[in-house]
Order: structure tokens, then sequence, then C-alpha cells
């Protein structure tokens, strides 16, 4: 009766333990991995490998230069003109914006000469050339023009396609130095791509200039204002055809642009609204304003310009009549000289002209004034250019002359935009996928959905693909990428969803289960323990008897 006892005993303590273990595993085989599945956060994979070759990867752009000789006597020094150039041309630094030079340097042919003699100036020159070859976007000719023709100047010359005219002065000038300071400086212009590698970058170490902080960034879109203010209506009657005038100066801009960014123009006339700052007043009874005055100026405009919503920056343009009392009305510069213009360019908002009226004192009031449009064109035009990095500064290089003509951007001057633009786009889209990849790398609770994680995908293969293009001189298709590029990075970066404090932390998630799941798991693991040493016992025993 006794073993009966025992072994029914030794039945129970078997199923007892056997339960406890078998609940313990699967809490800690099945319920442990589940509960760590089910309460993770979802993150899709992205290439983070791909995004850290590309930040360290140097951005190549291709240039091909062809030099073409129509002076019988320089013809023999080609050879040695070619290697000069070739030297030049060759010279690497340590950034990671490298050009390819790609230099040819040849006779004229007979259909060549043919060009030369049929034309009368270096504009016609340029347009037969540009006519008969069909050159590629990042394609320039150099000719080497003999003295006495034509076409030829004093100073080289560079057509509106970008055919550079140099007189060939018997030997007298170094014409390889004369060819890579145009082209690098000018056509190319590498110092401004080395600082618009370095705003998409969003770099501190350069040292800051005039240029790079007042250039408009590259967006895909900019609306422009036109606005005439008059304070004193009863005194002016200002009118102006802004309508026309956009059309005959602006309109040949905006059509060379369209295929690459939209501009959205608007107009507008104030009245009422003067300047909060007075002018400091002269010896010969005119106003003026210094330097130091004209941020004082814009902040009172700017609250009456009114806005539109919109995620294009905006440019605003204002002319200004002076009122009754402070007129004339100068702007003077560092030097208290009266500025030319007699207007102003705000970096990165856009520029104030101040239209001094020169009214009888025996005229009627209001007394009418019909706005010369060519003047105002002409220095909104040039604003325009210098902020949105068009405008090619050639000071201090009296060897270069530049035909424009009526021509609002020539087209070596929209290649050197471009080629600069995605430059800009290829360093934003890269910093921006940089740092969202740490960010996402030291935060471990951020989700990260199936929509960004395209966005970066996408950003990624565009910039593999505009360096690409970029590097075999198909610019228009490279910029176009890397617009992709940033637009898909920067829609990335900053995606709503990306907010650290919308998801729990790893120690706050053990803080919410652990009052929940410790109660229960203590018991569990405690059977577990106990079930465990049991059955080594038991085993040791069934051993024992064995033996």
């Amino acid at each position: 009766m006794q073993q009966k006892t025992c072994t029914l005993e030794e039945k129970e303590k078997l199923r007892t333990n056997t339960a406890a273990l078998g609940v313990g595993i699967v809490c800690l085989v099945i319920g442990l991995p589940l509960w760590w599945k089910t309460t993770e956060i979802y993150r899709v994979q992205l290439p983070y490998s791909d995004i850290n070759k590309l930040s360290q990867n140097r951005i190549l752009y291709a240039v091909n230069i062809e030099v073409i000789s129509f002076d019988i006597i320089l013809s023999k020094s080609l050879p040695e003109l070619d290697v000069k150039l070739q030297a030049s041309f060759a010279k690497k630094g340590e950034s990671l914006l490298h050009p390819n030079y790609e230099i040819h340097v040849r006779d004229s042919t007979d259909d060549e000469k043919t060009l030369l003699k049929r034309s009368k100036t270096f504009k016609e020159l340029d347009a037969l050339f540009w006519n008969s070859t069909k050159q590629e976007i990042s394609m320039y000719t150099v000719l080497l023009l003999p003295e006495g023709s034509p076409s030829t100047y004093s100073l080289p010359v560079i057509g509106v396609h970008g055919t550079v005219g140099i007189t060939v002065n018997n030997g007298k000038d170094d014409i390889a130095h004369q060819i890579e300071t145009i082209v690098r400086e000018v056509l190319v212009r590498e110092g401004t791509l080395e600082k618009s590698m370095s705003t998409g970058q969003g770099l501190r170490s350069h040292k800051p200039d005039k240029d790079s902080m007042r250039w408009v960034r590259a967006y895909s879109g900019y609306d422009v204002t036109f606005t005439l203010v008059n304070p004193q209506p009863d005194f002016v009657d200002a009118d102006w055809n802004i309508q026309e005038a956009l059309y005959a100066y602006l309109n040949p801009f905006l059509e060379k642009m369209s295929n690459f960014t939209t501009v959205h123009l608007t107009s507008q006339v104030l009245y009422y609204a003067g300047l909060v700052t007075r002018p400091h007043k002269g010896d010969n009874g005119s106003y003026f304003y210094t330097e130091q005055d004209l941020p004082l100026m814009i902040n009172p405009l700017e609250t009456k310009l009114g806005s539109h919503a919109s995620n294009n920056p905006t440019l605003n343009f204002v002319v200004y009549i002076p009122t009754r009392d402070n007129s004339p009305l100068f702007i003077l510069d560092e030097n208290e000289i009266p500025v030319t213009s007699n207007a102003f360019l705000s970096p990165r908002w856009g520029g104030v002209m101040i239209y001094n009226v020169d009214v009888p004192s025996s005229a009627k009031l209001p007394y009418p004034l019909e706005l010369d449009m060519h003047r105002l064109m002409e220095v909104f035009l040039t604003q325009i250019r210098l902020l949105l990095n068009i405008e090619v500064q050639t000071n201090g290089k009296d060897m270069i002359t530049r035909e424009l003509g009526k021509e609002a951007i020539t087209d070596w001057e929209l290649t050197a935009w471009l080629r600069c633009r995605c430059i800009e786009n290829l360093a934003t889209a890269k910093a921006s996928l940089k740092s969202l990849a740490q960010l996402l790398g030291e935060i471990r609770n951020i989700v990260i959905n199936d929509e960004i994680g395209k966005e970066v995908e996408m950003a990624v293969e565009e910039i593999k693909k505009s360096e690409g293009l970029l590097a075999s001189g198909q610019i228009q298709d490279a910029y176009r990428a890397s617009s992709k590029a940033a637009t898909a990075a920067e829609k990335a970066f900053f995606d709503p969803s990306l907010l650290e404090l919308l998801y729990f932390p790893e120690d706050q998630k053990f803080a919410i289960y652990i009052p929940l799941f410790l109660p229960i798991g203590i018991p569990v693991v405690t059977a577990m323990i106990k079930a465990i040493k049991w059955f080594r016992q038991r085993h040791q025993i069934v051993k024992a008897k064995t033996d």
C-alpha cells in the first residue's frame, strides 16, 4: 500500500513538473519571441552602404574643348600648344569635385575657313559655327584667329553660343594661359562650382563670401513679384506697362529656363506705402541713404508686399517713387558716391530701385509719369541673374569681352548654371541622405515606413544616374536627375513620421511591460527551475538503481 502511494505521489510530481516545464518552454520559446516581434518598430531596410559610398565618391564632370587654329604661322607650333594645354588642364586637386577636360587641338578645315571669310563680325561667326556643328552643350570651341580678320578683337571674346575667339598676336601672348583662364574661370567657373558644392553640403569650413551668401538655393521653381510703390499718388500719377515689359525683356530669359525651372510672375502697385527710415539730407538739397540704412528700408516694405501660399522662394523687385519732401533721393556707396543705377540688391530677397521724378513747379498735380521700363528691367534682370547665380563676374579679367546682345542668358551661361545647380543638388541630396542615415542609425525607435524607403532608394538611384551623366558631359539630363535626387532626399529627411516623440523608446517599453509580465514571469521561471532540478534528481536516482 505504501509503495502504491509513493507511485501515485511520484506520478503527481512528474505531472506537475512536466506542466511547469512545458509552460515555461512555451513562454520562452514562443511567447517571448512573439511579444518581441509584435512590439518591435517597423523599419524598412535602407541602403546604408550605398549612402556611405556616395558621400565619399568624387563628383566628375566632363568638359570638351576643341581648339581650332586659323593662323598659318601658329599652325606649325600646334603640337607644342597641345602639350601645354594637356599639362595645364591635367592639374588635379584634393577636392571631391574634379573636372575631366578633353582637349583637341587642330587646324581649321576648308569649310571652316569659308565660314570665317563669310563673317563680318564675331557674332556672325559664332552663329555660323553653332549652326554648322551643333556642338554639345558641354563642349566649347576656341578659335585662334589671325590679326586683321573682320571678326577679331583686341581682347578675347565669347559668343552667345560659347564660341571663344582669340586673336593671335604673333606669339606675343601666352595663348595656352589665355585659353585655360577663359575656360576655367569664365566658361566652367570652377571657383563657383566649389562654392556651390560647399553650399549644398552645408559646410561652414570655407570662408563665407558675398557670392555664396547672395545666391538663392536651387529650387524647382521661383516666385517673382514686381511692385511699384507710390507713397503720394496725389503728387505723382505713375503708370508702368509691366505686362509688355515682362514679355519683351524677361520672356526670352524665361523661355530658356523653362525646361529646367519654373518662374511664376506677379505684379502689384502699392499706394500710400512709404519708408519708415528717414533719409539724410545732402548739401545740395538732395536726400540720400547710405549702405548702413539699406536693410532698414526693406523691413517696412516687406510687411506690405503680401505673400501667397507657395513652397517656392519669392524674389521681390520694388520700384520706389520718393515723396515730395524727400526728393530727389539717392543711394550712396561706401565711398559716398551716388550709385549709377540708384538701386541695391538684398541677398536672397530681391532688389529695390529708387525712381526719382523731376516735377516742374508749375505742373498740375498729380503729375503724370510714364516709367522708363527699359531702365527698370535692365536693372532688375541683372539682379535676377545675380540672385540665381547666372551672372559671370569678369571684373579684373580685362582679357574677356562678352557679346550678349539682346540675349538675357547665353547658351554657355546656361550650361554653367546647369552644371553649378547640378553639383549643388548632388551635394544637397548626399548631405541629406547621410544625415538621415546617421539619425536613423543612432535612434533605433523611429519608424521607417515604406514611403521613406522608396524615397531614399529613388534618391540613391538618381544620384548615381546624375553622376554618370555628368561625367559623360550630358549636363541637361544630369541636372534633371540631380533635381529628382535632391527632392526625394529632402522629402525623406523631412517626412513627418520621422519624429522620435511619436514612439516609445526601449526603456519606456520595458517600463510598461515589466510590471505586467514580472508577476507572471517570476512564478513561471521559479517553477521551471524547480522542475529542472527535480528531473535531474530523478535522472540520478534512476541511474543509481540501474548501476
